[in-house]
């Protein structure tokens, strides 16, 4: 018997016959080759960072050829377990460390994370061409990847995520995102405000578009209250307000604790479950219980620390209400899922989550800062009935292959724009003669 014929996978973006099933390179049959920048990524290390950036690629990676060099902050790979190259959900992650000056000179950063991934890049190209750069958030990764993208010669798209908005204000980078904004290829805005913002940067509005995260609608779906609340350890006959992210200032769980006092005036048996710990952002969880501690409501506040994506999704089953106080959000992860597992949501009004949250999803309330319209929004929602199943069905359509899919037809309209802007001819100078 001779040797067994090995059998060759075909490639996933396209049909049993071969034939490609999505955009394609410019006069080709062949996938686009994307090249991801972002630091904000999961790894061994750290698992949980970055989820809604992996699920984008995860699913983009079924329409086109992937490889993501996510540069890991050189003081976080010192020590054992760093590694500088692995594989999650059969995609490359490669981890260049970044070299810059913590706390000091942050206009540097995005000079200095080009000069860090360079190499790898150049020998990633030699390998296998790279058609198109794919970065994640203007700074340091946009600017970046537009000197990466000169030097390769390929266009540049760049995604704008909630950092923006006070990554903008700094004066020391401000001039340089704007460069970003200006002169990438194509941007894509998670929000509507993220897209005003890049225009009053100075972006040609023919060359931003919206696409907001999506929702993995099979991990969060309609569970039983009681079901997931023993699999948490939680009381199963208490009113459950659940808040999920990182703990720092930013995500407002202190203006949940400081309600607390007051929910209880009202609803005596309503507990607070927060759901995550430190990230790159810091970590106030000390914080927060003290301020749970003094305020006498420490009983009522309960930290379930950093979980898995499933112990997420058992959370937002567990919940009466799902509480989001942030104080600035380009399109949050987290409200998506709470809305696909069909529990209603009561959310602060920055970002795109006016236009996530329908009538039939929850409400959403005035300022960030607002505790008052924060206190009013928690004892409405507690007091109404909520069909499950309408709530799931105001995000249901939101999957992320659909935001894969718009993703990729951006990509290859920079591509085309690139290509026709390579073959026009160059302009030439005619002198008259006598």
């Amino acid at each position: 018997m001779g040797p067994k014929q090995k059998t060759q996978k075909r490639p996933p973006w396209t049909d049993e016959k071969g034939t490609p099933m999505c955009p394609t390179l410019p006069d080709s049959d062949q996938p686009i080759r994307a090249l991801v920048l972002s630091s904000v990524y999961p790894s061994a290390r750290q698992p949980r960072h970055g989820l809604f950036v992996e699920e984008r690629i995860r699913h983009l990676a079924e329409l086109a050829r992937i490889r993501v060099v996510s540069p890991v902050a050189w003081q976080k790979s010192l020590g054992n377990g760093f590694c500088t190259q692995e594989e999650r959900q059969g995609i490359q992650i490669h981890h260049p460390r970044f070299w810059y000056l913590p706390r000091f000179q942050k206009e540097w950063d995005g000079a200095l994370m080009a000069r860090s991934v360079r190499s790898t890049v150049q020998r990633l190209a030699q390998e296998e061409p790279i058609d198109l750069i794919d970065a994640h958030f203007v700074w340091p990764e946009g600017f970046a990847a537009l000197r990466l993208g000169q030097e390769l010669g390929v266009p540049v798209c760049v995604t704008l995520r909630g950092t923006l908005e006070w990554l903008a204000e700094d004066p020391a980078r401000k001039d340089q995102m704007a460069q970003v904004v200006r002169e990438a290829d194509q941007l894509i805005a998670v929000s509507e405000p993220l897209a005003q913002r890049a225009l009053d940067l100075g972006a040609d509005a023919s060359r931003v578009t919206v696409v907001t995260n999506g929702v993995d609608i099979e991990r969060f779906q309609l569970r039983s209250k009681e079901q997931a609340r023993k699999s948490l350890g939680l009381k199963t006959d208490a009113q459950w307000v659940v808040s999920v992210g990182h703990l720092s200032e930013r995500k407002g769980f202190q203006d949940l604790i400081g309600i607390m006092g007051h929910l209880l005036a009202t609803h005596p048996n309503t507990n607070l479950c927060i759901v995550g710990g430190g990230g790159a952002e810091g970590d106030n969880t000390e914080q927060l219980k003290s301020q749970a501690q003094e305020a006498g409501v420490a009983h009522k506040v309960h930290f379930l620390g950093p979980r898995s994506p499933e112990d997420v999704a058992r959370a937002l089953a567990a919940a009466d209400v799902f509480a989001l106080a942030s104080r600035y959000e380009g399109c949050p992860n987290v409200l998506l899922e709470a809305l696909a597992s069909g529990r209603p949501v009561v959310a602060s009004n920055v970002g795109e989550i006016p236009r996530l949250v329908t009538q039939a999803g929850g409400l959403v309330y005035g300022q960030a800062n607002d505790r008052d319209a924060l206190l009013r929004g928690l004892r409405e929602v507690l007091n109404t009935e909520w069909d499950p199943h309408g709530v799931r069905a105001s995000v249901v359509q939101r999957t992320w292959h659909r935001t894969a899919q718009e993703v990729l037809e951006i990509w290859s309209r920079a591509l085309h724009h690139a290509t026709a802007k390579k073959a026009k001819p160059a302009a030439t100078t005619t002198t008259n003669t006598p």
